[in-house]
Parts: structure tokens; sequence; C-alpha cells
């Protein structure tokens, strides 16, 4: 049987309740501090992959909201978002979207592909 990775998404109540619906997992965190502990603990988990043997992120995608997200220290942002998984994505919150989201996004892609592709 092929084992899935899961997808969670951080941020305070209001912003995150209506993603359990979708299936993904729900993180309350109402301080940044709550957050960064969030985050490297998602990054830990790791599932066996039955066929290989191996261990492998148990996460591929951690979605958190840009208010948490813009306040994560750099060193530790560096430290979570290090390797291909899990992609750590911010999101607009309850409070809407600051922009942020699509900066750090658009720095993953000009790593990626060497350009950044959003710039006007």
């Amino acid at each position: 049987m092929k084992q899935k990775y899961s997808i969670a998404i951080i941020g305070n109540k209001e912003a995150i309740l209506g993603f359990k619906a979708l299936g993904l997992k729900t993180f309350n965190a109402n301080t940044n501090e709550e957050a960064i502990e969030l985050l490297y603990q998602l990054k830990a988990e790791k599932i066996m992959n039955e066929e290989t043997k191996e261990e492998r992120p148990a996460y591929a995608i951690i979605f958190i909201t840009e208010e948490l997200a813009m306040n994560i220290p750099k060193d530790d942002y560096k430290k979570i978002s290090k390797g291909a998984l899990p992609a750590i994505v911010p999101v607009p919150g309850s409070k809407g979207a600051t922009g942020y989201g699509i900066k750090r996004i658009g720095k993953m892609v000009e790593q990626a592909v060497g350009s950044d592709i959003f710039k006007e």
C-alpha cells in the first residue's frame, strides 16, 4: 500500500478552521513562538516507506498564515525550509493578504529556476 504525504496548515483558529474540511491537518498557533515550535515538530515528523524501508518526511506542504510567517527569524526560516520537503508556503490569514506570501513564493521560484518570473 502506498503511503501518502500529509498537508498541514498553521495559523489562528479563525484562519485554519475551514481547511480541516479539505483534509488538511490543522495546527492552532496564536504567537510566532508557537508557530516556530510547530514548524520544527512537523518538519521532524517522518514516516516509513513500506516498500523501501526508508524514512521520509510526513508532510509535503506546510501552509502557514502570513501574519505568523512574516515574523519568523531568518535563521529559523532557513533551518525549517532546508531541503525539498516539506515546502513551507505562506498564505493569507483571517486579516487578508499582506503580499508576504507571494514574495516568498517568488523567492522559492527564483531559487528553483534562476529567475524571478513574478517580476512585473
